[in-house]
């Protein structure tokens, strides 16, 4: 069955869903979710991410301060997540900003995973929608594996998942 290329990417989902946190040059911290985060290198540690513009405020803050947090969304604060992409604030959707340990954006308290980046590149595909930021993680946490994160996978639209079951299959 033939698909309509403006839906193509959708096969690759779902896609891990994060809350990405940000600082302005004054200090003003924005938090606005995001499902299109991939790993580019195990050493050193780097991670893209793909904003829609220049006009976002997630960009403009990694522009001015080169920092930002990747914290990971599980099933547990997922509405909250989704609804900081309208307020852009931690507080007023009931999440808690903690201090990171190396970057100055913040954590959200309540992610079982985090990642704290520098930023390392942006690159501007030629006519495409979205900007993408490569950042080095400079700083990890976890509470473990896949089933204690239990991360929210983020489908299309609205529609979003969980992990199920792991499966291991060797490789040869």
């Amino acid at each position: 069955m033939e698909v309509d290329l403006s839906r193509a990417v959708r096969l690759i989902s779902p896609r891990v869903t994060a809350l990405i946190t940000t600082i302005d040059k004054n200090g003003k911290v924005n938090a606005a979710p995001y499902s299109w985060i991939i790993p580019v290198s195990f050493q050193p540690p780097m991670i893209c991410l793909m904003i829609g513009g220049k006009h976002k405020n997630t960009y403009k803050n990694i522009a001015e301060t080169g920092e930002f947090v990747v914290n990971i969304v599980s099933e547990d604060f997922a509405q909250e997540a989704v609804d900081c992409e309208k307020t852009h604030n931690l507080e007023s959707v009931g999440l808690n900003p903690i201090p990171s340990k190396i970057v100055k954006p913040p954590r959200v308290k309540q992610s079982r995973a985090v990642l704290e980046c520098k930023l390392k590149q942006f690159f501007e595909p030629e006519g495409s929608d979205h900007i993408i930021v490569v950042g080095e993680v400079v700083a990890a946490e976890s509470v473990g594996n896949l089933d204690n994160i239990r991360p929210l996978l983020h489908d299309s639209g609205e529609k979003f998942r969980t992990i199920g079951k792991e499966v291991q299959l060797k490789r040869r």
